[in-house]
């Protein structure tokens, strides 16, 4: 691992296709010299010479002396960079070819190729981020609402980081105290008697069960909520979800059975992210297809946060209605009555009431009830026990790691309560310790790190 450190790196920092602007990045001890190689200023300025956090104009030049490209070229000095070694970015034209052009000069002339994620675990290994804030730029990068957004912004600011290093903090000085206590050994009754260690140790589960508890609401802001479009065929669920993303992307037809698949999209309600999931109609079949599309709906069925379960206001309630309700118990289900420009007789509604909790009227047909079907969406999402404010817990990591500590630190408690030997106390302590050590990164293994710097991207 350090010998990787030495070595510079370089990437293209910017999507692949057309844009205005396109980034290399070199990091590195050599990342300005090499940069300094192929690059020329028309004012004959090496980069060199630049002062950290500068911004020199000029051109990429080969070794044949053509120019790839005009640019811009950003230098930031070791310590005070993102990955805190040298660091330059060359702003180029967003095109493939000039990038690539510039990204194979640095190549050339000493730089490697940065693997996912490189820079920013080496932000971490330099200590520039623990690795709660090294899964957090991820988590910006793919966050898909401003709710999410802001949760990540804050984990990456420390927010988590303030949270466990307390927690982490009170249970080092209590640590200490018992191995203070091991060296002497005749003075072990005292150490039973000491009320302040009990206390601590409730005071320190209630936090970290207080963490494990918000896993709930993070893990809805980064993965979403998965809600499904259930009922029989021809209802209008494909029409629903066409409604929702303001496009053709289901196939509408009033053959039953269109929707041979599950379709899932990405909406957002209130900052919440949605997965909408429009499944085949409920029907029983020979066709081999139908069947394996019916399967997936119940698939679905299993895995979904909330349902909206869709009927058909110009044929009312039928059997097949019922019989997917019965499906649905136990779970939390918004009915929708579809259609309702097509409705012979406002009086039918009550028979809706009569089946299920207050219906939410709507027509896919003339985009009229939308608004009320949204606003119940969300109150459901909020009423399920998930708060409005940014979940503390992102990462299913943090929460399992939390887990194992809580679950060691009551086993310290225990042993302590019975006066067992103070060896087996600090034991489970230390276990408990560990498991927040490793969630910030200040124990670490290899493996795990190439878990999560593998889900980002090369450039960064």
């Amino acid at each position: 691992m350090m010998n990787d450190l030495e070595d510079t790196i370089a990437a293209i920092s910017t999507p692949t296709g057309e844009g205005g602007i396109g980034i290399v990045r070199l990091s590195g001890k050599e990342a300005i010299r090499i940069a300094d190689k192929i690059f020329r200023s028309k004012r004959s300025q090496s980069l060199i010479t630049a002062k950290s956090h500068t911004i020199r104009h000029g051109q990429i030049i080969d070794s044949n002396g053509e120019v790839i490209d005009e640019v811009l070229a950003s230098i930031f000095r070791t310590p005070n960079s993102y990955t805190k070694e040298d660091v330059v970015e060359i702003s180029a034209h967003g095109n493939t070819v000039s990038l690539r052009r510039i990204l194979n000069l640095t190549l050339q002339n000493g730089a490697r190729m940065a693997e996912r994620g490189e820079f920013t675990k080496r932000a971490f290994l330099n200590g520039r981020l623990d690795l709660t804030q090294a899964e957090a730029v991820l988590d910006a990068i793919q966050a898909k609402t401003d709710r999410a957004l802001k949760a990540a912004v804050d984990q990456l600011g420390g927010s988590l980081s303030r949270q466990i290093h307390q927690i982490k903090d009170g249970l080092m000085k209590m640590y200490a105290h018992m191995e203070a206590f091991l060296d002497f050994p005749d003075e072990n009754l005292e150490v039973y008697q000491n009320k302040t260690f009990l206390n601590l140790y409730e005071s320190t589960a209630d936090k970290i069960k207080s963490l494990v508890s918000s896993y709930a609401k993070g893990e809805i802001l980064r993965e979403g909520v998965l809600i499904v479009i259930v009922g029989r065929p021809n209802v209008g669920k494909s029409s629903i979800l066409n409604t929702f993303l303001d496009r053709d992307r289901a196939i509408v037809s009033d053959i039953p059975g269109t929707t041979r698949d599950a379709l899932e999209e990405m909406i957002e309600l209130d900052g919440i992210p949605i997965r909408l999931v429009d499944t085949a109609g409920f029907w029983e079949s020979d066709d081999l297809l139908q069947r394996t599309a019916l399967e997936r709906s119940r698939q679905y069925i299993e895995a979904g946060d909330l349902f909206l379960f869709v009927m058909d206001a110009k044929s009312g309630i039928t059997d097949d209605d019922k019989k997917i309700l019965s499906e649905l118990s136990g779970k939390p289900v918004i009915p929708v009555v579809n259609k309702v420009d097509l409705m012979p007789n406002p009086v039918a509604v009550e028979e809706y009431f009569a089946i299920s909790q207050e219906p939410c009227l709507v027509s896919a047909k003339m985009k009229s009830g939308f608004e009320e079907l949204e606003r119940k969406i969300v109150s459901a999402v909020w009423q399920s026990g998930i708060s409005k404010e940014s979940g503390s817990l992102i990462r299913l990591r943090h929460k399992r790691s939390l887990e194992i500590s809580l679950q060691a630190l009551q086993k310290s408690r225990e042993s302590f309560l019975n006066r067992e030997s103070l060896e087996i106390v600090t034991m489970d302590l230390k276990f408990s310790l560990d498991a927040l050590r490793e969630i910030i990164g200040e124990i670490y293994s290899e493996d795990l790190l190439d878990v999560i710097f593998k889900e980002f991207c090369i450039g960064k």
